[in-house]
Formats: structure tokens, C-alpha cells, sequence
């Protein structure tokens, strides 16, 4: 583990349980390559979860910053541990707050505590036109039909939440098991370029059956369209722990060649990430959600343009070396295109596009 320059967020109060967290979260950084091209276990999940990972921001006693530090670690250590997990918070929080009796008493107890692995689906809910995924009324329960493009820790999961549009403009959230169901097909793994070891499938529905039991929330799109944009307009932990994690090899690298140039560069990197972090989430702590979105959106392209430039930086001050597939350097920089792509609306494109056309 590389020295850290730069260090937790100054809001993160230490605890016994960051620490046992953050540890375990550590422990994996070596273990980066391994992890993608071989794909994150069960087993590495239950190591995770029994040290409390699973459960950042879900159980008793974090605070938001703690959970961001947590979340920062893991970008850091390994993108496809973080994306295993990250995909893991939105079905257990549907689980613990549904008022679907059926559901909290199936899900909730074993999502928050990481006993239960969870997956999601919502990613085509943001695209215009007519709905990708279609549920309709029957009986007791929905018939839901169309194409995923994207599941991801489909055969780690025990759970997938799964969103579909009605005909009348209503979200239709569904924790179904992750056991073989009549109607879906998986069409097979996607070879990734970033986060390979996440098992990232797709998949179609016909007409799968799914029971009201096992809806855990009904709400207007244009609600779940309001919240999603709110949420979106921030600027990820992760993104911030990988630039993190990337400018704390550049000041060593840079330091080890004695390179001033790049010793120069990495420390003008380190004032604007420090700065843009310590705002970003004074705006998530401190400000209204619906109050400073374009600030918000601005900080968010901001980081995401950082850390294309600082994995180039580091891919040049290591050189060739950097090219090995045992380099984090190279995975760095892979996992940071997909900061580019992941979780971005047309808004937040649009926000990046104009960091690079302006910075």
C-alpha cells in the first residue's frame, strides 16, 4: 500500500467499525488483479461482510462520511469489488424501506447486514422514448417483458431489484430471488474492458411473472426521475477514491524518480482534489438536495476529467511497466473511463463535455 499524501476526508470521525471495514478493504488492494480477471467470490463477499463492509451506511452507527471513506477504500483497492458492492446498497435499501410487509420480512434483515447479496437493474429507466423493460397488471401480481443490458454479480447475487415501467408511467420495483424463473433467459457474460470481474450479464424477460409479494415499491417516473437526477448530480466517493488512490502513486513515483515536474504536478492535483472533495461533500451534507445542482454537476465533471489525467500522469512517469497486466496503473486508468459512462445522465454528459471543452 502506497504511502497516502492524501488522506481520508477531514468530516471521517474515526470508529472500531471504519477501522475493521477499511482494513479489510486494504487487504484486497494486492489482490486487484486477481479479483478482475478471475471475478469476485462469494467468498470474498462474505470476508467483506463479516467486517462490516456490506453494511457501511446501512446499520447502526455510520455517518455518511465514514460510509464515503468506505466506498473511497474500495475504488481504491479494487474497481471491481467496489461495483459488486455498490450495486448491493440500492436492493438493500429498497428491502428496509419498502412497506411491502412480504418483502422486509424476506430481504431486509440479510441485505443490510451483507448476509444476502444483492443486484440491480434500473440503468434503462433513464432512457427517452418507450419504455426497455415493460411490466402490465395481472392478477396478483405483473407480467414483465423486455431486455437488460446490464446485470451485474448475476451468480453471486441472491437478489436482483429489478425496475419496470407500466402503462400507466409508474416505476414498479421488484425484489425477485436470483434463482432460475420461467421467461428469463441470460444471454451470456459481457467481456468488459473495466470491471471485468463483476459477472456483468445480459438478459431477456418474456412475460416473467412476478408476484405482488415480491414489490417493494410503486412510484411515479417522474418522481424516480427527480430523485435519480438529485443523486446523480453528486460527484461519486469512488471517483474520488480512485483519483485518490492514483495521485497517491503519482507523488510516490514522482518522488522515487525525483521527476520535479511531476512532483510539481501531482502536489497542484492534490490542492484541486482536496478542494473539490471537501466541497463536494459539504454540498451532500450541508445543502438541500435540490439547492446548488449546477455547482454539484460541475464538481462532478471536474473530478471525472481529474482522473483521466492523473492515471495518464502515473501511465507516464512508470513507463512501460505500467503496461503489465499485475500494474494498478493500467486498471486505474481503465477504471477510470468508466467513470465516464457509469451512472451518467444527459445532464451530467453534458456537464463533462464542458469540463473538457473549458479546462
Amino acid at each position: 500500500m502506497v504511502d497516502e499524501v492524501i488522506g481520508a476526508d477531514a468530516r471521517v470521525s474515526a470508529s472500531a467499525q471504519l477501522t475493521a471495514a477499511v482494513d479489510a478493504v486494504r487487504g484486497y488492494a494486492p489482490q486487484a488483479q486477481r479479483l478482475e480477471a478471475d471475478g469476485v467470490s462469494r467468498a470474498d463477499v462474505g470476508r467483506l461482510a463479516a467486517a462490516g463492509v456490506l453494511s457501511a451506511g446501512l446499520g447502526a452507527g455510520w455517518t455518511p462520511a465514514q460510509t464515503r471513506e468506505v466506498h473511497e477504500q474500495l475504488a481504491g483497492a479494487s474497481g471491481a469489488l467496489w461495483f459488486v458492492l455498490t450495486q448491493h446498497r440500492s436492493p438493500a435499501e429498497a428491502a428496509r424501506s419498502s412497506e411491502n410487509d412480504a418483502v422486509r420480512e424476506r430481504w431486509a434483515s440479510g441485505l443490510v447486514s451483507g448476509a444476502s447479496l444483492g443486484a440491480v437493474a434500473f440503468a434503462h429507466l433513464r432512457r427517452p422514448g418507450s419504455p426497455t423493460v415493460a411490466a402490465t397488471r395481472q392478477g396478483a401480481g405483473w407480467l414483465v417483458s423486455g431486455r437488460l443490458d446490464w446485470i451485474t454479480s448475476w451468480g453471486l447475487a441472491d437478489a436482483l431489484l429489478l425496475m419496470a415501467e407500466s402503462p400507466d408511467g409508474d416505476v414498479v420495483q421488484m425484489l425477485l430471488p436470483t434463482s432460475d424463473r420461467e421467461g428469463l433467459s441470460i444471454t451470456g457474460e459481457l467481456p468488459l474492458a473495466a470491471m471485468q470481474g463483476t459477472s456483468t450479464v445480459g438478459a431477456v424477460l418474456a412475460d416473467i411473472w412476478v408476484s405482488d409479494a415480491e414489490v417493494a415499491r410503486i412510484l411515479p417516473k417522474r418522481d424516480w426521475l427527480a430523485a435519480d437526477a438529485l443523486r446523480t448530480a453528486n460527484a461519486p466517493p469512488a471517483v474520488f477514491g480512485l483519483t485518490r488512490a492514483a495521485l497517491n502513486a503519482l507523488n510516490a513515483a514522482a518522488g522515487q524518480r525525483q521527476w520535479s515536474t511531476a512532483v510539481r504536478l501531482a502536489d497542484q492535483w492534490r490542492e484541486q482534489f482536496e478542494g473539490a472533495r471537501a466541497r463536494a461533500y459539504t454540498l451532500v451534507d450541508d445543502v438541500p438536495a435540490d439547492e446548488g445542482v449546477d455547482e454539484r454537476l460541475a464538481l462532478r465533471a471536474q473530478i471525472t476529467k481529474l482522473v483521466q489525467d492523473v492515471t495518464s500522469a502515473l501511465i507516464t512517469v512508470q513507463a512501460g511497466r505500467a503496461m503489465l497486466l499485475s500494474s494498478p496503473e493500467q486498471r486505474w486508468a481503465r477504471e477510470a473511463l468508466f467513470a465516464l459512462v457509469q451512472a451518467q445522465t444527459q445532464v451530467t454528459r453534458e456537464a463533462l463535455i464542458t469540463e473538457f471543452s473549458t479546462g
